[in-house]
């Protein structure tokens, strides 16, 4: 099983001990009584990595912000059928709208920022009204709670393609093999499976983060990195 996987468990355990009763935070029923309104200055304040769920069902939420986009990506682990693979699959959240007050909607889920006072301690939260999970009862809200902030959420050696928007000046002295190797890491990350001993292969299976499992992985990528990866093919293109 991945490693990073378990670990997460590992540390889900230890915050979920401390958890009461009443609605749900991961398969913990918390009391409604303990959750909060969470009202910033600043929606980007909001950013973070938010922890829904549990063990093998558990599942991130990277929700962070560039210029004018906001990126929500949904992250959940699951078995290959027939194999022993674990894999990840991602789903964008579109058309996000953010208030101070804490409202948040896109055109998949809907939810609020919120805060959840445990007996020694305050978590920051976002609520989900209509959560992802197949097995919440109609009716009943998820919340996932905001484990880190401004960390390093991408793996690789570029991991700013997917975190904020690039600027032609800051690439354009970069030879052709770094562009390259930049561009093609956003594909990595998902698991894209280069062809078979091509020099991106090569490159990527050198790594200890890589994983190849996906023959297409298009429809995984977010606004920040499609933009990204725009960018670099004009700087490539134009040599």
């Amino acid at each position: 099983m991945n490693t990073q996987f378990i670990s997460v468990s590992l540390l889900l355990n230890v915050l979920y001990s401390n958890f009461l009763c009443g609605q749900n935070i991961g398969t913990v029923e918390i009391s409604e009584q303990a959750i909060h309104s969470w009202e910033v200055d600043n929606i980007s304040e909001y950013e973070g990595f938010y922890k829904f769920g549990e063990g093998e069902g558990e599942s991130d939420l990277k929700l962070f912000f560039a210029d004018s986009i906001i990126v929500g990506q949904i992250m959940e682990g699951y078995w290959e059928d027939d194999t022993d693979f674990w894999k990840w699959r991602f789903k964008n959240l579109t058309n996000i709208k953010i208030d101070q007050n804490g409202l948040f909607t896109s055109d998949q889920h809907t939810g609020q920022f919120v805060t959840y006072l445990d007996t020694n301690r305050t978590y920051f939260c976002l609520k989900i009204n209509n959560p992802w999970w197949d097995w919440l009862d109609d009716g009943r809200f998820d919340v996932g709670v905001r484990l880190l902030v401004n960390a390093r959420l991408y793996q690789g050696d570029y991991p700013q393609t997917s975190s904020r928007l690039l600027s032609i000046e800051e690439l354009k002295n970069l030879n052709a093999f770094t562009l390259k190797i930049m561009r093609n890491e956003v594909y990595a990350r998902y698991g894209y499976i280069f062809l078979e001993g091509s020099e991106m292969e090569t490159y990527f299976k050198k790594t200890k983060w890589y994983r190849p499992h996906y023959k297409e992985v298009s429809n995984f990528l977010t606004e920040i990195e499609l933009r990204n990866i725009q960018t670099i093919q004009r700087i490539e293109h134009g040599r």
